[in-house]
C-alpha cells in the first residue's frame, strides 16, 4: 500500500533529480511531472544536465562535460535520495562518454533510483548487418551498425554496474515496460528492478484537461476553415515516427481534413552545413512531389537514383525542374498545392498547448514503425488527456496495453487507408477503460513506488497497485 504523507513539522528529506530541464524534450516534461508530485513529500532539487556541454565531441567540450558531471556527482552526497533519468543521448555524443558519465553519477549517489527509458539486447539483425558490412568493406554501413550494436552493450554495462553497487547500497532500476523489466531480470540477473508506465497528469490537471473541449480554438489558432477536422502528429520529426503515413492519409481523406504537426527536427540530428534533414525532405516530397535537398547545392533536377528510391504516393513532380527557392512553389500543380494547404507544421509547443492539442484535435495518430522503442510518453499523455487516439501495431504500443488495456484504436503499420477509415468512422468510446487504467497507473502511484524504494529499500508488497485501485474505486463509488 502507498506510504503515508510526511507528518507536519517533521523534517523533510532531500531529493535530487538528475535530468534534462527547461529543454524541449520528453525527459524534461516527465521530470517536471515528477518534481511537482515529489514536492508533496520531499524537498526537491533539479540538477539539470548541461546539454550544450554534454552533447559535443570535441576534446575541449568532452573535458568540460566531464567536469560538469564531476561537480554534479560531488553534490549528490548532500541528498537523502537521488533519481537519475537516463536517456543515452542526454549524456554524450559518443558511447564511451555516456558510459563514463552515468557510472560516475551512480557511484556517487547514496540512495538511488536509475530510471532507464530504454534497455535493449543486441538483435540478430544488428549483429548480422555489422558483420555483413565488415565483410563487404562498406565503411559507412559498418560504422552505422557498429554504433547501433554498441547501445545494447552500454545498457548491459550500466545494469551490471548497478547490480554490483546494489550489494553495498540502495540501488534500483526503474523501467517503463514489462518487456524491459524482463530483460534486466533475466538477461542481466538484476533483482532490484521495477516497472511502471510513464505518467504525467495529476488527478486535478487531468480532469481539467479532459473537460477543456474547444476544437474551434484550434481552427482559429492555426488558420483552419470553419468546420475543419484535424489529425494531430506529435513529437520530434524522426523517421521511426512514420509521419509520412499521415500525409498519405490526408491525401485520401475528404478535403475538410487537415494535419497538424506539433514538433520539429531533433536537435541532435542537426548537422553543420546540412541544407535540410533527409527525413524532413522526404515529408516535403510527399506533399509537393519535389526534393530541395540536392537542388540547394546544385540547382539541378533530382538525381535519377533518388527518384528510383523515392516512394511517392503519386508523381506530382513529373516534368518539373527542381528549384531551391520558395517562389518556385508557384509552379506546383494544383493538387500538390492543395495538399500543402492541408498540412500545418506548427513547430514545438509548450506543455500546456501540447496537452490542449492532444485533447482537441479530432484524432491523434501515432504511426510509429517498429524499431524496438520503449514506452512512448506521447501515448501515455494522450490517454491521460482524453485524446481520441489511434496507434500503429508496434511492440511499444502493445506494451502500453499490458498496463492500460484496450484504451485506443489501432491499425497496421503503414496502412494509410486504414488510418483514413478509422479517423472517419471508428467511434469506440474508451472512457470507462481509461478511468480504470488511470486509477491503477498515475503519477501519484508512480511517486508512491519511488518513495517506497527510497525509504524501505524493498519493493512494495505484491498486489499493492491492485489494492490501491480497489480503494480508489470504492471511495469514488461511496455516496457522499
Amino acid at each position: 500500500m502507498p506510504d503515508a504523507p510526511i507528518p507536519p513539522g517533521q523534517p523533510r528529506k532531500k531529493l535530487a533529480i538528475v535530468s534534462s530541464w527547461n529543454e524541449n524534450c520528453g525527459n524534461a516534461s516527465y521530470t517536471y511531472a515528477l518534481k511537482r508530485e515529489f514536492e508533496r513529500h520531499y524537498d526537491v532539487t533539479i540538477l539539470p544536465l548541461d546539454l550544450f556541454l554534454l552533447q559535443k565531441k570535441s576534446r575541449v567540450f568532452v573535458r568540460l562535460g566531464d567536469e560538469h558531471i564531476d561537480e554534479m556527482a560531488k553534490s549528490l552526497a548532500g541528498f537523502d535520495y537521488v533519481n537519475i533519468q537516463f536517456e543515452a543521448g542526454l549524456y554524450g555524443a559518443r558511447i564511451d562518454d555516456m558510459r563514463r558519465r552515468i557510472l560516475r553519477l551512480l557511484d556517487a549517489a547514496p540512495n538511488v533510483i536509475l530510471t532507464m527509458h530504454r534497455v535493449d539486447l543486441p538483435t540478430a539483425t544488428v549483429v548480422g548487418d555489422f558483420w555483413e558490412a565488415l565483410y563487404n568493406l562498406d565503411p559507412k554501413r559498418f560504422f552505422a551498425n557498429r554504433y547501433r550494436a554498441e547501445f545494447p552493450a552500454l545498457y548491459e554495462d550500466i545494469v551490471l554496474h548497478a547490480r554490483r553497487l546494489a550489494a553495498r547500497k540502495n540501488v534500483w532500476i526503474m523501467v517503463h515496460t514489462k518487456r524491459e523489466r524482463r530483460v534486466v531480470e533475466a538477461a542481466f540477473k538484476m533483482r532490484n528492478v521495477v516497472d511502471f508506465p510513464l505518467a504525467f497528469l495529476d488527478a486535478e490537471t487531468r480532469r481539467r484537461t479532459i473537460d477543456t473541449v474547444d476544437p474551434e480554438a484550434i481552427r482559429q489558432r492555426y488558420s483552419l476553415p470553419p468546420g475543419a477536422k484535424t489529425i494531430g502528429a506529435f513529437g520530434y520529426i524522426a523517421e521511426y515516427k512514420g509521419f509520412e503515413l499521415l500525409i498519405e492519409a490526408i491525401s485520401v481523406l475528404p478535403p475538410d481534413w487537415y494535419l497538424i504537426v506539433a514538433g520539429s527536427q531533433h536537435p541532435q540530428s542537426v548537422q553543420a552545413w546540412s541544407e535540410i534533414d533527409p527525413y524532413l525532405d522526404l515529408l516535403l516530397q510527399r506533399m509537393t512531389g519535389r526534393s530541395f535537398r540536392k537542388a540547394i547545392v546544385s540547382g539541378a533536377a533530382e538525381p535519377e537514383k533518388a527518384r528510383r528510391h523515392r516512394t511517392d504516393f503519386r508523381d506530382l513532380s513529373a516534368g518539373l525542374r527542381v528549384n531551391a527557392t520558395v517562389a518556385d512553389l508557384s509552379a506546383l500543380r494544383d493538387d500538390a498545392r492543395a495538399l500543402m494547404d492541408r498540412v500545418r507544421f506548427i513547430g514545438n509547443v509548450d506543455d500546456d498547448e501540447f496537452t490542449f492539442l492532444l485533447r482537441n484535435v479530432d484524432a491523434t495518430v501515432l504511426p510509429y514503425l517498429e524499431v524496438g522503442q520503449s514506452m512512448s510518453g506521447v501515448v501515455s499523455l494522450a490517454i491521460e488527456s482524453g485524446a481520441r487516439l489511434f496507434c500503429s501495431n508496434n511492440l511499444s504500443f502493445a506494451e502500453a496495453r499490458r498496463y492500460f488495456g484496450q484504451v485506443f484504436g489501432n491499425f497496421d503499420i503503414g496502412n494509410y487507408v486504414e488510418v483514413a477509415q478509422k479517423v472517419q468512422f471508428d467511434r469506440t468510446d474508451y472512457t470507462a477503460a481509461r478511468e480504470r487504467a488511470y486509477a491503477r497507473y498515475n503519477i501519484s502511484r508512480s511517486i508512491d513506488l519511488h518513495r517506497h524504494l527510497f525509504e524501505h529499500h524493498a519493493p512494495p508488497a505484491p498486489g499493492w497497485i491492485e489494492a490501491a485501485w480497489i480503494e480508489a474505486a470504492t471511495t469514488e463509488s461511496t455516496p457522499a
